[in-house]
């Protein structure tokens, strides 16, 4: 029953792709709430732009692009993130859905289907039986890294109408306090001792504290501290085993209660609490399935890895869940990632732009220099690109086989689809990846406020670009004029309305009303609609300084270009307005800077800390990123003209760095201020 169940789907949703496009515009925008039909779309014209002054555009996948999408296409059930789960029972037929890797064999080792769901709910009355009540209004924090635990406490809310407010355990201390008590939790689920001993050490701050649930043995000091702070603290495990004995009906929320609320990671100030509704995923997760088109298959595996704190991650896991799929988790060393991916070998990949960077650096390493391997990488990727434009992909090629075949099964070697988002990523990693993998690579666009609100088409052969608007949501860019940005000429700050959009940030009315205006969101970044209806991402609104000429400069724009070179391993492009021109800080790549130092005539027994500060070793490396620069076509502003090199990376730890793996910009450039004036009082190397 349950695979003829998958078949019926399947087949629906194929026939959502055969749809015919509507000619008439109505004038109001409204939400589809029947099954949806796909109009026919070419990549050439990946957005539909609607009449009006604000140019606002729309899906190229809609029926009618004025009609916004707002469930899943196919499952008008299916209605909170609740409803995802038991739908992937469904269609699974019960099959693995959890997986955790045994230490001892190093195979994975599968929980069912039912089995989560049974767990979710003694957990969700764990919760009940210490206190929580089953209500929208009752929040309980989950403090931890990427683990089962993490997944199954946010499922255990979602059945008894609890909000889970998930926290990054990298975000620092006192950002972990200013969340709890801005949030007056009243309990928050621990992976470990020393998380435990931190908030029980600060329990002064936190006046609406009442409970700790640990993943980890609670130890006697834990035990000892809680009680002198009048603190109850229990294991995970115990948790499970009072709900297992007092196991009550499912509380399920309605679509427009509260979901999560998962917390900015603060690249700009102060963490702020996003509220996400059940609808704001399941509409997304609806345009997501229509973005995949045949692609979006049930059933196959994915490595759940990234912070589960982050929208993506969470994201990741419900849709998946929905798609019947099992989720695997790592072991929590990403030194380890891909040769864990080697083991699942998944069907579904989410990468970030750090991690095929760093993929696409090694493959490149391995070609250089020898002309037969770069002559037949080039040919591959030519072959498989016009594979790609005639609608064919696959990984069976001659050339599949006898080139790229230890590339793809790097990557798993079943790869099907691969995702990527949280930054941008150049152009040529993007098509390397898009020509060399044998999968659909998709690029998605979104903030936690928006989930994902842009992404590029299937059988997508270039890069460069995030694709045009999901169904669920229209994209506008509004003017800029101080920065010379103007929505007439297809520049402007992004800005997103529909079902995907939050309800606003917790207790903040004011950034409320600055972030939303009309129903729009703004999200801070300034985009440019490309010819072919495709949105691009310049940079940050905040990011972009004056130099003295009067010129505004894109920094992210000229980092993501200069690490093209193998040299350069992190950078941080900074400008001053009392200055015409950008200075650069470097942290370079150990080895490849050790071989390059050679190619200059420099010795491994020199003293590489003096090398670094040698004035006509900066200069050399400043010429590699201008010939970089100037084959990526960047103008003479927009090229560095002095640099100094960092020895410490920019990370978590350092606070130099956001649990995203953003840098954290202000943080950035008033650690280095005083390096950052030195070189230009140096003034320019070139």
């Amino acid at each position: 029953m349950f695979v003829q169940r998958a078949c019926t789907l399947a087949r629906v949703h194929c026939r959502i792709l055969q749809g015919c496009y509507l000619q008439s515009v109505k004038t109001c925008y409204t939400y589809a709430k029947a099954p949806y039909k796909t109009r026919p779309y070419s990549l050439s014209q990946q957005s539909v732009l609607l009449p009006g002054k604000e140019r606002i555009r729309s899906s190229v996948l809609l029926d009618d692009p004025t009609v916004l999408v707002s469930e899943i296409p196919g499952s008008p059930d299916v209605q909170t993130v609740f409803d995802c789960l038991r739908h992937g029972l469904e269609v699974s037929g019960d099959g693995p859905c959890i997986g955790v890797k045994n230490s001892s064999t190093g195979q994975y080792e599968w929980t069912s289907y039912s089995e989560v769901i049974a767990k979710a709910q003694r957990i969700g009355c764990g919760l009940l039986h210490v206190g929580m009540k089953p209500r929208n209004d009752t929040f309980v924090g989950i403090f931890a890294v990427n683990k089962q635990e993490f997944m199954l406490t946010l499922f255990a809310c979602a059945a008894y109408s609890m909000v889970s407010v998930p926290l990054y355990t990298s975000i620092g201390l006192q950002s972990i306090l200013y969340i709890i008590d801005q949030a007056s939790l009243p309990l928050v689920v621990v992976n470990d001792t020393d998380n435990t001993l931190k908030i029980l050490q600060n329990i002064k701050q936190l006046p609406s504290l009442q409970s700790l649930v640990i993943m980890d043995p609670i130890t006697p000091q834990i035990e000892q501290m809680a009680k002198e702070r009048n603190i109850q603290v229990l294991e995970f495990s115990e948790l499970e085993n009072l709900g297992r004995n007092s196991l009550t009906d499912l509380v399920l929320p309605k679509p427009d209660d509260l979901f999560c609320i998962p917390y900015t990671s603060g690249t700009t100030g102060t963490p702020k609490g996003v509220m996400l509704t059940h609808n704001n995923v399941i509409a997304c997760i609806g345009s997501l399935k229509m973005g995949y088109g045949e692609s979006g298959t049930y059933g196959g595996s994915i490595m759940s890895y990234l912070p589960p704190a982050h929208i993506y991650e969470i994201m990741n896991e419900v849709a998946s869940l929905y798609y019947a799929r099992r989720i695997a988790f790592y072991n929590g060393d990403i030194r380890k990632l891909m040769d864990e991916v080697k083991i699942l070998k998944p069907t579904i990949l989410t990468l970030v732009p750090r991690i095929m960077n760093a993929i696409y650096a090694r493959v490149m390493e391995k070609v250089e220099g020898n002309a037969l391997k770069s002559f037949l990488l080039r040919a591959a990727l030519a072959r498989k690109e016009k594979l790609l434009k005639r609608g064919k992909m696959t990984t069976q090629t001659i050339w599949d086989k006898l080139v790229l075949k230890e590339f793809q099964e790097a990557l798993g070697g079943r790869t099907h689809m691969i995702f990527c988002t949280s930054a941008p990523i150049s152009a040529d990693v993007m098509t390397f990846f898009r020509r060399a993998s044998g999968a659909y690579v998709f690029e998605v666009y979104g903030q936690t406020e928006s989930l994902a609100a842009v992404m590029t088409l299937p059988l997508e052969y270039g890069g460069g670009f995030t694709g045009g608007p999901l169904p669920c949501n229209f994209v506008k860019l509004v003017d800029v004029p101080e920065m010379g940005y103007f929505s007439k000429d297809d520049f402007g700050e992004v800005c997103i309305k529909g079902a995907n959009v939050f309800k606003g940030y917790f207790n903040n009315e004011k950034a409320t009303q600055e972030s939303i205006v009309d129903g729009w969101q703004h999200t801070g970044d300034i985009g440019m609609w490309l010819p072919n209806g495709s949105l691009k991402i310049i940079d940050r609104k905040k990011h972009l300084f004056k130099l003295s000429q009067g010129e505004y400069i894109a920094p992210e724009k000229i980092e993501a270009v200069y690490s093209n070179s193998k040299l350069v391993l992190q950078i941080l492009v900074e400008g001053n307005p009392d200055q015409n021109y950008i200075v650069a800080l470097v942290v370079p790549e150990p080895e490849n800077l050790k071989s390059w130092l050679k190619t200059k005539g420099y010795k491994d027994s020199d003293d590489i800390t003096q090398l670094l500060s040698n004035k006509e070793v900066r200069k050399n490396f400043l010429l590699e990123l201008r010939k970089i620069g100037s084959l990526k076509d960047l103008i003479s502003l927009e090229q560095a003209k002095n640099l100094a090199f960092l020895s410490e990376p920019f990370s978590v730890e350092n606070d130099l760095m956001s649990p995203t793996l953003k840098v954290r910009r202000g943080q950035a450039r008033k650690h280095y201020e005083n390096l950052i004036l030195s070189l230009y009082n140096e003034g320019p190397l070139l």
